[in-house]
Formats: C-alpha cells, sequence, structure tokens
C-alpha cells in the first residue's frame, strides 16, 4: 500500500514536472519569437551597445529556459551542471559586475566544468524508461 501510494505520488510529480516544462517552453518560444522581431526591427539598433547588451540578456536567458527544460525533463546532475554554468556565464557575460565577483564567477564555472569531468562518468548515469536516474555498476575487466 506504502509502495503503491509513493509510486503514484513520483508519477503525479514528475507529471506536473512536464507539465512546468510545457508553460516554460511555451514562454521560451513565445519570447524567442519577440527576440527575432527586436532583433529585425532596425530602431532597436538607434541605442548602440546598449541594443546588443539587451539582446544578448534576452538570448542567454532563453537558452537557460531550453537548458531549465532539460533538466526538468531529464533527471541528471549533467543537466542541473549545465543550468548552472549557463546562468553564471549569463551572469559573467551580460553583468555589470566588479572585478572581484567576476573572478569568482569564472572560479564557480571552473568548479562546475571540474566536477563535470572528474566526478561525473557518463557511463555511472542511465535514464530509465519511467524517469529515474540509476547508478549503475561499473564493468568489471
Amino acid at each position: 500500500m506504502r509502495k503503491k501510494l509513493q509510486d503514484k505520488m513520483f508519477e503525479a510529480t514528475y507529471l506536473f514536472e512536464l507539465f512546468i516544462s510545457v508553460i516554460v517552453g511555451i514562454a521560451v518560444l513565445i519570447l524567442a519569437v519577440r527576440l527575432i522581431i527586436d532583433t529585425v526591427s532596425l530602431s532597436t539598433f538607434n541605442d548602440g551597445v546598449d541594443a546588443l547588451v539587451k539582446i544578448l540578456d534576452d538570448a542567454i536567458i532563453l537558452a537557460i529556459g531550453a537548458e531549465f527544460i532539460k533538466m526538468l525533463c531529464k533527471h541528471t546532475p549533467e543537466t542541473i551542471i549545465e543550468v548552472l554554468a549557463f546562468a553564471l556565464a549569463r551572469q559573467l557575460i551580460v553583468g555589470h559586475a566588479t572585478v572581484w565577483e567576476n573572478t569568482v564567477t569564472v572560479i564557480a564555472i571552473a568548479i562546475l566544468f571540474a566536477i563535470r569531468r572528474f566526478l561525473l562518468k557518463p557511463h555511472d548515469m542511465v535514464e530509465t524508461p519511467d524517469g529515474l536516474v540509476e547508478i549503475e555498476e561499473k564493468d568489471k575487466e
């Protein structure tokens, strides 16, 4: 009885996550069309460099939204690291931060890449048909 209830709750939360990802996906598509219209509009470029910063900011937010959708649909540590890396890259690229904040951001990105390279192994993680992530035992040679 308890196991059945846990399975039903897990399935319900998984479906809710998919629903949220659909909503975010629709928002990303709408904002992507808006970004294209803003980019094509010649009046946007009257602002000079500020227009480029706005376009870069909007584009990287859309990329973060797309990565967030992947994170909701595919439950792996690698997708979480990708979302965090995009968010940090946004802060570094379009944020107007101090040298100290930029240094900390670069170090954080380097740590994320180190985690991805040395702690996450592609053959360790497997996506099961029901959305669960399981750790496989390493092949014995």
